[in-house]
């Protein structure tokens, strides 16, 4: 009779060990979204002072880049559009279809397709993980679809 009463007692003692990880992990992964999205908010004000003062917007173009001042403060509000929907996508906020929506209504737009061509071979160098390259692939697809083919080649 005592080993019924062990046994149950380790399961119990099992379960509730794989609960308490449970609950570790699911904290944990909580905690990176929360960080991932206060990032993503410096980032969004970052970019916000770098499209309106002119001084910022000179430091950062990359040098030799044929755009004025204003056509890169553009893309730089293009690309905070970019980031939004990364951290929305990352958070569980948009899931692969809603986010192919929104990559094709940005697509169909001049200054979506503008960034893209520009900054898209730098997002999909730092990506850093599946969901990084998921997203990519879906903007890219997107791009593709409505870019003129000799631009795609270019």
């Amino acid at each position: 009779m005592p080993t019924v009463s062990k046994t149950s007692s380790a399961v119990l003692a099992a379960t509730a060990v794989g609960i308490g990880l449970a609950r570790v992990l699911q904290v944990e992964r909580y905690h990176r979204r929360k960080l991932a999205l206060h990032a993503a908010e410096m980032h969004q004000a970052w970019l916000s002072d770098v499209a309106s003062e002119p001084a910022l917007r000179a430091a950062w173009a990359t040098q030799g880049e044929s755009l004025s001042s204003d056509d890169y403060a553009l893309l730089v509000q293009c690309n905070r559009q970019v980031s939004l929907l990364s951290a929305k996508f990352r958070a569980g906020l948009l899931n692969r279809h809603t986010l192919r929506i929104q990559a094709r209504w940005l697509m169909k737009r001049e200054i979506g397709r503008t960034y893209w061509r520009e900054f898209g071979a730098f997002r999909e160098q730092e990506a850093q993980d599946r969901v990084d390259r998921v997203f990519n692939r879906i903007l890219a697809d997107e791009y593709v679809a409505f870019s003129d083919p000799d631009a795609v080649a270019a």
